[in-house]
């Protein structure tokens, strides 16, 4: 298929890549828990985790397998890398605090992967029975030529975007709110992004384990117009 650099915003459209579903990663349990009931208070949540979160540790992933999609193209040392990519892929989904997160990981990577093939781009690699989302994002970036700046902005931002659409169905911070917190994300997004740009994974920090821990007592919820039941949601993963 031809290239386009709009092929960026599939990657971010609230249908896709995983099935019109987005997970809020325990935020339910999170407001709930500090009783946390006002926009300002999702705001921040959101920002601290973009600045100290582990979702920066996915975002810098990104790079390393981009990298090594590059030397696999130009045929530099082939096993080695190939080894490599499958021990970041492991070594990432095993860094998840939870089983819940884990399956998470694997089904949205799932997803995306055969959304990618779909284009035109199967993965060829040898890889993990159960892959990361940062491999699947990060493969799909490359075979659309994404630039690795908007690779991880448009990480972070569909990340982000996903908090709030799940927000917006646990407290009533109302759709046009939603849209300015995402909006007065952009800025932080785009400086988390250049400083994710510019670290080595030795140098990524992060202590907010907020959502993380959150989610260890509550079904990582996916939602289109009404949370569904964690029983539907296993049976329609069964379909997949």
């Amino acid at each position: 298929m031809s290239k386009s650099h709009l092929l960026k915003y599939l990657l971010i459209s609230p249908n896709l890549p995983v099935g019109g579903f987005c997970y809020s990663e325990g935020m339910e349990s999170y407001l709930h828990n500090k009783n946390l009931t006002d926009s300002n208070s999702v705001k921040d949540l959101i920002i601290s985790e973009l600045k100290i979160g582990q979702i920066r540790l996915d975002a810098r992933l990104l790079l390393d397998f981009f990298d090594i999609f590059n030397e696999i193209n130009d045929r530099k040392n082939l096993k080695g890398n190939l080894q490599k990519l499958m021990s970041l892929d492991k070594w990432i989904l095993s860094s998840k605090d939870s089983l819940e997160m884990r399956e998470q990981q694997i089904q949205m990577a799932k997803s995306l992967f055969d959304l990618t093939k779909e284009f035109g781009f199967e993965y060829l690699y040898e890889n993990n029975k159960k892959s990361s989302w940062s491999l699947a994002w990060s493969w799909a970036c490359y075979c659309f030529e994404i630039t690795k700046l908007e690779m991880v902005e448009n990480f972070f931002y569909a990340w982000s975007a996903n908090q709030l659409s799940a927000a917006l169905r646990i407290i009533p911070i109302g759709s046009t709110k939603a849209q300015l917190i995402q909006r007065d994300l952009l800025a932080i997004i785009s400086k988390v992004s250049k400083e994710i740009m510019d670290k080595e994974i030795d140098d990524i920090y992060f202590g907010n384990v907020g959502l993380a821990m959150a989610q260890q007592n509550c079904w990582a919820c996916r939602f289109r117009k009404n949370c569904i039941s964690r029983d539907s949601m296993l049976k329609h993963e069964k379909k997949l």
